[in-house]
């Protein structure tokens, strides 16, 4: 069976539901350099927070949490990871794609993702995203080991057509029509 994706909502219930296994996979991954139980349980519990989950049988095997930045416009990659015994299969993707639409829905334009360089995931960042990805801060050291921050672009997300938004679109029209000035026809 295909890992599955699932957007969770933010907060304190989901912290309860998936805080362990995050904390299980933060601190496999960081040791004494991962987020602390409360840094993580912040990010999950920030009302604005997006958070993307991936599951096989049952079992958290990944995630990624994303938010505001700096700007309005721009939110951050906070956090993102999969369970080491099942990386290098492409996973990290549609989850990201998940959490990259969710953002667009939200009018966040763009994502800045802080990547580490050692284990070549900036290096894939760019490729995967392309003319989307924009470097904003080369190689840099950080607690983590060197990481690059790369700015990718949303895909513009149009909301979808509804028949109350057609109707209040054609009642606009109609509406402009009446109030454009008649030409008087000479006799």
């Amino acid at each position: 069976m295909p890992a599955a994706i699932e957007m969770l909502d933010s907060g304190d219930a989901t912290w309860v539901r998936v805080g362990r296994r995050m904390l299980e996979l933060e601190r496999s991954e960081w040791g004494a350099r991962a987020f602390s139980s409360r840094e993580m349980r912040r990010q999950v519990s920030d009302r604005n927070a997006v958070i993307g989950t991936l599951w096989d049988r049952g079992t958290l095997l990944g995630f990624a949490v994303a938010g505001p930045g700096w700007s309005e416009a721009r939110a951050s990659l906070f956090n993102v990871l999969i369970d080491p015994s099942h990386r290098g299969r492409g996973l990290v993707w549609p989850l990201m794609a998940e959490v990259e639409r969710e953002l667009a829905a939200r009018g966040f334009a763009d994502l800045d993702i802080d990547a580490r360089v050692d284990n070549g995931f900036a290096d894939a960042i760019e490729r995967r995203y392309g003319s989307r990805a924009l470097v904003v801060d080369a190689d840099h050291p950080s607690p983590y080991g060197p990481q690059r921050t790369i700015r990718v672009t949303l895909p513009r997300r149009e909301p979808p057509r509804t028949r109350d938004a057609e109707r209040a679109s054609a009642i606009r029209a109609r509406a402009a029509r009446r109030a454009r000035p008649r030409r008087e026809v000479a006799g």
